[in-house]
C-alpha cells in the first residue's frame, strides 16, 4: 500500500503495480519506426526523475507545465511526473496554428514548456514568444532550450512528494467547446482519482480481464487521458500510435490483443475502408469500442460492429464532467447513451423555464466534476451551479429511464421562428438507404434569419443527388426543417480532437441565397420549404 502522501496525488497512479510486478509492460510506442517498450517499473522511475528535475526548478507548488508532446511516452512521463511534483501540467492542443498556440500557453501563464518540434511547427516560436522561463525540448534540439531526456536522465532517482491538498488542481485540460476560445479546465486529484477508479475496474469487469487499450487519436485529449488513467489504475498496456492511420490502428488492434478501443465516428468510417485488413486480421480479443454521445448515424456503427464483430459500448461524458452515463455493450441499436454511472447525477432541465422533465439541458453531479475554469470566474458561474454542472447538451430519458442524446442548447436552429434541432434532420437523412452519415449546420439567410444545411457522406456507389435526397426529407419531415444545401463528400473535416469540425463544415457550405433564389426544389413545396 502506497502512503498517503502518494496514494492520493494522481502523479503515482501505477506506483503500486510498479512495486508488485516491475517488469509488466506499461507502454508500447513508436519514434523513427522503431518499437519503443517502457515497463511499470522504468516508467515509475522516470516519473520520479521528472518529478525531481521540475523541483529543482524552484517553482511554486501549483506552477503550470505547458505540455505540446505528440503521441508519444514522453507526453506520459511529463504529465505524470509533474503531478507527482505537485505542478500542473497543461495539455496543449498540438494542432494549433501559431496564434492558437500562443493564445493557450498565455491563458495558463507556465513557467515550463516541454515541446516536441516535430508536433507543431510553430510550437518553439509560440514558448519562446510567451516568454516562458525553462525550456525542454523533446526529441530534437533548439538553440536556449534544455534537451528533455538528458535533463531526465541526468536527475535523482529518488523524490518525496510534497503533501497536497486533495481539491489542488491536478491538470489542465482544454476543452474544445462548441464557440468562442476554449477553456482550460481544472480537475482536482482527488476528483480524478475518484473517477479513475470508479472506470478503470467499471471497464475492467466489462472486458473480462486485462484492460488493453490503443491510443490513436490526439492524446492530449481528455479520451486519451480516460485510457491512459484507466490502463495505468489497473496494470493494463497502453499503446500509443504516433498518429492516427486505419491500416495501422487495425493492426496494433489484432496483434497487441487490445481488449477496448476508444474511438470516434470518422476513425471507424476510416477503419471500414481497409477491407483487406479487415479480411485478414483477428480480432477476437477486442471486447468493444467505445463511442460518445456524437456518434455518426447511418450505417457505420452497424457496419463495424460486422465487420470487426465486436460489441458497441456507447458513453457520453465531458471534459468537465467525466464519463456520465453508459449504455451496455450490443450489437444493435445504438440510439441510446444509457444511464447515469454510479455516484452520477443527472437531471434535465427546461432551457426555457427551469421546470425539470423528460426533455431538456443535462446538469449533471458528482464527487469528480471539475472544479471550474482556469482563470475564467464568469464562465465558472454560467456552467458551475450549485454543485451541479450545466452541460449545454439537450437529452430526452425514455421510459425506461435510457438516455437520447438530442443536440447542442447553442445549436438551435431558428427558422423563421421555427425552432429545430440538428439531430432531428440528421436522423431523418440517414433514414435514406444509400445514405451513411449527415452532419447538419445553421447558415444565415436573407429572409428566414437562418437555415439548415447537410453534409453527406453516402454509401459506395451511390447515385444519389441533391434534389433526391431534399425530396426525401420533405416527405419525412417538417418543411420549414429541410436543408436548403446539401452537399455529398468522402468524409468530414475534423478537428484536433477528431471530432466533425462544424465550423470549417460552416465555412465550406457558404451562404444560402434568399427564397427568391432558390429555386423549384423547394418552390414546389410551398412557401414553409423556402
Amino acid at each position: 500500500m502506497l502512503p498517503d502522501a502518494k496514494r492520493f496525488n494522481l502523479g503515482y497512479l501505477g506506483a503500486d503495480i510498479a512495486q508488485e510486478d516491475p517488469a509488466r509492460t506499461a507502454i508500447v510506442d513508436w519514434q523513427d519506426g522503431a518499437r519503443r517498450t517502457v515497463s511499470y517499473g522504468e516508467l515509475d522511475r522516470r516519473l520520479d526523475r521528472v518529478a525531481s528535475l521540475l523541483s529543482g526548478l524552484g517553482l511554486a507548488r501549483g506552477s503550470r507545465v505547458a505540455v505540446l508532446i505528440g503521441n508519444r511516452a514522453e507526453f506520459v512521463e511529463v504529465t505524470y511526473g509533474a503531478m507527482r511534483a505537485g505542478l500542473v501540467p497543461v495539455m496543449v492542443n498540438t494542432k494549433l496554428g501559431a496564434e492558437g498556440l500562443r493564445a493557450s500557453i498565455d491563458e495558463c501563464d507556465p513557467q515550463v514548456a516541454v515541446v516536441e518540434p516535430a508536433c507543431n511547427d510553430a510550437a518553439l516560436a509560440a514558448v519562446e514568444a510567451c516568454g516562458v522561463s525553462h525550456r525542454f525540448v523533446v526529441g530534437g534540439s533548439a538553440p536556449g532550450w534544455t534537451g528533455y531526456a538528458p535533463a531526465r536522465d541526468a536527475a535523482a532517482t529518488t523524490f518525496e512528494p510534497p503533501a497536497l491538498d486533495s481539491l489542488q488542481i491536478a491538470d489542465l485540460c482544454f476543452t474544445s467547446g462548441s464557440s468562442g476560445r476554449p477553456k482550460a479546465v481544472m480537475s482536482s486529484h482527488r476528483g480524478l482519482l475518484m473517477k479513475l477508479h470508479l472506470y478503470a475496474h467499471l471497464m475492467r469487469h466489462t472486458v473480462g480481464g486485462e484492460i488493453r487499450t490503443l491510443v490513436a487519436l490526439p492524446i492530449f485529449h481528455a479520451n486519451g487521458r480516460l485510457s491512459i488513467g484507466c490502463a495505468l489504475q489497473t496494470g493494463g498496456l497502453i499503446v500509443i500510435q504516433p498518429r492516427f492511420d486505419a491500416a495501422a490502428a487495425l493492426r496494433n488492434l489484432a496483434e497487441f490483443r487490445i481488449s477496448y478501443f476508444l474511438g470516434v465516428a470518422p476513425a471507424y468510417t476510416a477503419m471500414l475502408k481497409e477491407t483487406a485488413l479487415l479480411a485478414t486480421l483477428d480480432f477476437s480479443s477486442l471486447k468493444y469500442l467505445l463511442v460518445g454521445s456524437a456518434a455518426s448515424g447511418g450505417d457505420v456503427l452497424p457496419r463495424i460492429v460486422e465487420a470487426l464483430d465486436v460489441r458497441i459500448m456507447h458513453a457520453y461524458g465531458s471534459t468537465e464532467a467525466g464519463t456520465v452515463m453508459q449504455a451496455e455493450p450490443r450489437r444493435e441499436d445504438f440510439r441510446s447513451c444509457g444511464r447515469p454511472l454510479p455516484g452520477v447525477e443527472v437531471r434535465l432541465v427546461d432551457v426555457q423555464t427551469g421546470a425539470q422533465g423528460d426533455y431538456g439541458e443535462l446538469w449533471i453531479r458528482s464527487e469528480w466534476n471539475a472544479l471550474g475554469y482556469w482563470r475564467r470566474p464568469d464562465a465558472t458561474a454560467a456552467k458551475f451551479v450549485d454543485g451541479w454542472y450545466r452541460s449545454g447538451d439537450l437529452f430526452r430519458r425514455d421510459g425506461d429511464g435510457r438516455y437520447h442524446f438530442a443536440g447542442r442548447v447553442d445549436e438551435i436552429i431558428n427558422v423563421g421562428g421555427e425552432k429545430v434541432y440538428p439531430t432531428e434532420i440528421e436522423g431523418i437523412l440517414q433514414q435514406h438507404p444509400e445514405v451513411v452519415s449527415a452532419t447538419v449546420v445553421a447558415l444565415p439567410h436573407a429572409d428566414k434569419g437562418e437555415v439548415p444545411a447537410a453534409m453527406v457522406i453516402a454509401a459506395p456507389g451511390s447515385t444519389l443527388d441533391e434534389a433526391a435526397l431534399r425530396q426525401f426529407f420533405l416527405e419525412r419531415g417538417p418543411a420549414y426543417a429541410h436543408p436548403r444545401r446539401i452537399r455529398f463528400v468522402d468524409a468530414y473535416p475534423l478537428g484536433a480532437t477528431g471530432k466533425v469540425d462544424k465550423a470549417t463544415i460552416r465555412r465550406e457550405l457558404g451562404l444560402v441565397p434568399n427564397a427568391a433564389a432558390e429555386g423549384a426544389a423547394s418552390a414546389a413545396t410551398g412557401p414553409d420549404a423556402r
